[in-house]
């Protein structure tokens, strides 16, 4: 069997996921906008899984094509840099850094609307796949028909779920924010996180029930592992409060 030459492959792991962080896309969005196989995705940026070149090169040359410069990419979108003509919307750097438009090929003239990302790549990259895992999961939640009890209009399951799902679009928003640079209802203390200080307002108890998205935002693996096993909740009350 022939060893592959990684030095010849058109991208890189470290390639994709610094592509993809720059315009703010989960791995899921890549793949939409890109037409790509997904799994093959996110094998390829977990680093256990060398996909065939084409695709390799087909992902370059989308990221290419929407004004990503890599390291070894001839001058793309240089023009559109001098002039001004374009802006990077809904990415993470500044136009210095890079350049083009998120939107296609065509040039979009500085009036385009646009959200700029405020996190270091790090921490943006585990907040979007946060709010990956949550719409997965509503997805799947939403599918489930709805079970109505004898007297109730609907049964404790039904509401659980239902309760699961607004939960899960809650920690999105918080997520969400988190990408603009804002924190609903302050940002939280360590030690509220931990359940080591009592809880006095709402904004406390928004963020204790939801400590470990906090917590797994800022790349906290245990709080990930905790996410993960968690249970579906069997009421309304343990959905919302956990």
């Amino acid at each position: 069997m022939s060893r592959i030459n990684f030095d010849d492959l058109p991208l890189t792991s470290d390639q994709a996921r610094a592509a993809r962080n720059f315009f703010g896309w989960s791995q899921k969005m890549a793949a939409e906008e890109s037409g790509l196989p997904p799994h093959k995705l996110k094998r390829f940026e977990a680093g256990n899984f060398i996909p065939d070149v084409e695709f390799l090169a087909e992902l370059r040359a989308f990221f290419e094509k929407r004004g990503y410069k890599f390291d070894d990419t001839p001058q793309p979108g240089a023009k559109a840099k001098e002039t001004g003509m374009v802006f990077p919307a809904g990415v993470v750097g500044s136009p210095e850094e890079n350049q083009g438009s998120s939107l296609g090929s065509r040039v979009h003239k500085s009036s385009l609307s646009h959200i700029r990302i405020a996190l270091p790549d790090t921490e943006m990259g585990h907040v979007l796949d946060l709010i990956e895992e949550n719409e997965e999961k509503v997805q799947g939640l939403l599918s489930a028909h709805v079970q109505t009890g004898v007297f109730d209009r609907f049964s404790d399951k039904a509401e659980a779920t239902h309760g699961e799902v607004l939960r899960l679009l809650a920690e999105n928003g918080l997520l969400f924010a988190k990408l603009l640079g804002r924190e609903v209802g302050g940002k939280p203390a360590p030690e509220l996180l931990r359940g080591d200080t009592q809880i006095k307002t709402h904004a406390d108890l928004l963020h204790r029930t939801h400590a470990d998205v906090h917590l797994a935002a800022s790349g906290d693996v245990a709080a990930k592992e905790r996410r993960k096993g968690k249970p579906l909740a069997r009421s309304l009350s343990s959905a919302i409060f956990g």
